[in-house]
This record gives C-alpha cells, sequence and structure tokens, in this order.
C-alpha cells in the first residue's frame, strides 16, 4: 500500500525562501542578483526543472545579460551561500548548490558573541550576521536604521553594526537612535560620523535610552550655542575641537552668558575682518578679568583708532620736490656749482 498526491496541471507550486535570507542578505544586494538566486533556487526545489535549469535560461527568463547571471553566481558564493560546481561544458555551465542558512546558522553559532576577550574586536563575518539575524531585536534595529537612512545597508556597513553590539554591548535601541541622531539633527549619513557617535556615547557610558535622554538635553544645548558662536562669526559650519575648548572654556571655565560671548565676536568682527575665536578669546578673557558678567557690565569701548597708511616712495618723492621749489635761483647755481668742483 501507497499514498501518492496528487498534482496540477500547471506549476503553482511553492517554494519556500528561508527568512535568514530576506533579512541577512536580500536587502544589500544588487536587484538583479536576487533575481538570479530566487530562479535558480526556484529551480532547486523542483527536481522536475532542474534538468532544463542553465544560466542562458535564467538570462531568458529575467531579460538580464548573461553576464549580469555569471556576476550574481561569484556575488553569491563570495557571500557564501552558495557553491558553483564546474562541469565540462564549460564557464558558462556550472551546478549552483543552495546551501541550508538554516545550517549555516547552526554551524556558526555562538553563544554570546565578545564575551572572551579574545573574541572581542574580532572581524565579523556575512555568518555572524546571518547568525544575529536570529535575533528579533536585532532584526527590527535593521529594518528601522534602513527606514531611517531610506535605504538598505551596505555589508559593511551591517558588520559596523555587529562591533557596536558586541564589542561596546551597545543595546539595538541605542544603535537605532545613533542613526536617527545623526540622520534627522545632524543631516549626516556617513557611517564614520555614526561610528563617532556611538563611541563618544560609549566613553560616556550611556547604554539606556534614559541615560541617552538625559545626555541629549545637555549636548543639543550645547550644539545650539556652538552655531549661534560661528553664525556671528561669519562661520557656518560645524566648530572644530579646538574651537569646540575655547568656547567650553568660555562657558564652563569663565562662566560667561551666551549674549556677553556673542557681544565679544561683534567687537572682533568690528576689529578685524573674520577674526579667529583666538582673537574673540582675547577679549573674552579681558572682560573675565574686568569682572564682565553680563552686557551692562562691559566697559564702554573706545573709539577705534584707524590704521595709518604707509608712506609711499611717491610721497618722498614729492616733499622732495616741494623742499626744491622753495630754493632760491641763487642757491639752486651754488649747489651745481658744488657738484661741479667735487
Amino acid at each position: 500500500m501507497q499514498f501518492i498526491k496528487g498534482k496540477p496541471g500547471i506549476d503553482i507550486e511553492d517554494t519556500p525562501v528561508e527568512n535568514i535570507f530576506i533579512d541577512a542578505f536580500m536587502p544589500s544586494a544588487e536587484g538583479n542578483f536576487v533575481k538570479v538566486y530566487l530562479l535558480g533556487y526556484k529551480y532547486a526545489c523542483s527536481p522536475g526543472h532542474s534538468s532544463v535549469f542553465s544560466n542562458e535560461t535564467i538570462s531568458r527568463a529575467l531579460d538580464i545579460p548573461i553576464s549580469t547571471v555569471l556576476k550574481a553566481w561569484d556575488y553569491w558564493e563570495q557571500r557564501g551561500i552558495i557553491k558553483k560546481h564546474c562541469t565540462r561544458d564549460g564557464k558558462s555551465n556550472f551546478s549552483v548548490e543552495f546551501l541550508s542558512l538554516k545550517q549555516l546558522y547552526i554551524d556558526n553559532y555562538r553563544s554570546v558573541p565578545g564575551n572572551s576577550p579574545e573574541e572581542a574586536g574580532r572581524a565579523y563575518t556575512p555568518s555572524d550576521l546571518m547568525q544575529a539575524m536570529g535575533d528579533t531585536r536585532i532584526r527590527d534595529m535593521f529594518n528601522k536604521i534602513q527606514k531611517i537612512i531610506c535605504r538598505p545597508l551596505t555589508p559593511s556597513e551591517s558588520l559596523q553594526c555587529l562591533e557596536w553590539l558586541y564589542d561596546l554591548k551597545m543595546v539595538p535601541e541605542i544603535i537605532e537612535e545613533a542613526f536617527r541622531y545623526s540622520v534627522e539633527k545632524r543631516g549626516v549619513k556617513n557611517i564614520r560620523y555614526i561610528n563617532t557617535i556611538i563611541n563618544n556615547w560609549y566613553d560616556n557610558n550611556i547604554n539606556t535610552l534614559e541615560k541617552l535622554s538625559e545626555h541629549l538635553e545637555v549636548t543639543d544645548a550645547r550644539y545650539t550655542r556652538y552655531n549661534r558662536v560661528m553664525r556671528a562669526l561669519g562661520r557656518p559650519k560645524n566648530p572644530t575641537k579646538i574651537e569646540k575648548q575655547y568656547m567650553d572654556k568660555w562657558l564652563d571655565e569663565y562662566s560667561m552668558p551666551v549674549e556677553v560671548i556673542l557681544k565679544a565676536c561683534d567687537t572682533a568682527v568690528i576689529q578685524t575682518p573674520s577674526p579667529s575665536l583666538n582673537y574673540v578669546d582675547g577679549i573674552i578673557i579681558k572682560w573675565y578679568k574686568d569682572g564682565v558678567k553680563t552686557l551692562a557690565d562691559i566697559p564702554a569701548g573706545k573709539k577705534e583708532p584707524k590704521p595709518q597708511r604707509r608712506k609711499s616712495a611717491k610721497g618722498k618723492f614729492h616733499s622732495f620736490e616741494q623742499s626744491a621749489l622753495k630754493l632760491t635761483n641763487e642757491q639752486l647755481k651754488e649747489i651745481l656749482n658744488k657738484h661741479k668742483d667735487a
């Protein structure tokens, strides 16, 4: 006795695609590469169609060049989720083995990444990323980040996120907020800039959303003051580290109100074009020594003397001419006779 399941006359079968592929590999891949993988995977899941499988078949079905199909297989092999088995028919005809992503997940399983000293600072791989996607919080984090930056994360950006998660022990919500802060507050999507933000938060022991909220209340207010000072000097750009040190000294060490600092900037702009913060620092140091705490404490400024003009060679010549014109004819003849005698 045997049991036989009837088959429909047309192909309405299902192709089970593993979520690991959708979550970890598909977002960062080129669209045509994803199409090649999925169509090839369909053939692999249907033994009846596997015999007619070829790269030419995929090229015609997807209406893409055969070169794109070959590049796709090279890409997926580099990602470690397929294996190419060469045949005697040439380079364009080879067998494709689709590796089980679930099995890869199991083989590369690590209980808690980065817990041991030898694992700290290790280079993470796509297999590590695939494993991480098994965590719902991490998968949700990647999905939200891609919405924030309005594009898929590149493979290197995704692996950078793993470093923050495992090496710095940053929770997914903090990493997500770092992207949101960089994009929405600073207008920057660069992963290096976001890495600077993450490391700054790590140095300040910010590991919860509550601590982050308190930190941003302070830093956002400070950056607003930075921007006001830079605009007052005609510099609509982010301050350098040294410029921040100047402003931090005025605000923290001298306890100067922002209004007094802006007045010092105005004074500097009047005195010299494009003044540096070092120039403004000289004004503020003097006011600090004079006990200035408010705008009313600022002494009435003396009228700045106009810079003296340099005397030109033409001016000296004119002076000589004016002196010569005052001599009489007799005096001029006497001078000429002396030169002849000499």
